[in-house]
């Protein structure tokens, strides 16, 4: 009995040791003031201290030009109501316009910026909060993108920010084209 006595009394003068121990409570989540950021993939793109790149979930394109564009998807111990607003002024501050936006459960804003687009998604994982920011380049009127090289097209030789091959809709449809014909982009 005077073993337990003493154990407990032992534990009880170590707890106050313990509180300064600064241990993160994984459960708590911070407020992000958005004042301290920092930029990764893309230049123009402020990603708030708290929030950290998790490779595995991004995808970024380069092209020969130096343009950027893909997926990065950051998460931390963060509030999203106050990560969505901290990023629609940061994103003030960097030129970017807000075009559109949905609020609820799952978030997401759409920015535009010069002849780019990005998009932020916003959403709650189980102890930390995520974003995804996805930067396309515009592409220009009446141009649909494909996927690699079709048969017989020509290779992009210009700038590859736009992509290497398009589909552009004819006027006059016939049965074998189905109205949408495969051309290379200008050589």
């Amino acid at each position: 009995m005077r073993a337990i006595t003493c154990l407990l009394l032992l534990c009880a003068l170590m707890l106050p040791g313990c509180a300064e121990l600064n241990i993160a409570n994984p459960f708590e989540q911070s407020t992000t003031s958005g004042n301290e950021v920092y930029f990764d993939q893309f230049a123009d793109v402020p990603i708030p201290r708290d929030m950290s790149v998790d490779s595995k979930r991004s995808l970024i394109s380069v092209a020969q030009d130096g343009t950027k564009t893909g997926l990065l998807t950051v998460e931390g111990r963060v509030d999203k109501p106050s990560l969505a607003n901290a990023m629609l002024l940061n994103m003030n501050r960097q030129g970017w316009s807000l075009r559109g936006a949905t609020i609820g459960d799952k978030t997401m804003h759409l920015y535009e910026k010069d002849n780019r687009y990005a998009v932020l998604y916003f959403y709650d994982q189980t102890t930390t909060a995520a974003m995804e920011i996805w930067v396309l380049t515009r592409l220009a009127e009446g141009v649909l993108p494909t996927m690699g090289a079709g048969s017989g097209a020509a290779t992009d030789n210009g700038p590859s920010s736009t992509p290497s091959f398009y589909l552009t809709p004819t006027t006059g449809t016939s049965s074998s084209s189905h109205g949408v014909t495969e051309q290379g982009l200008s050589q």
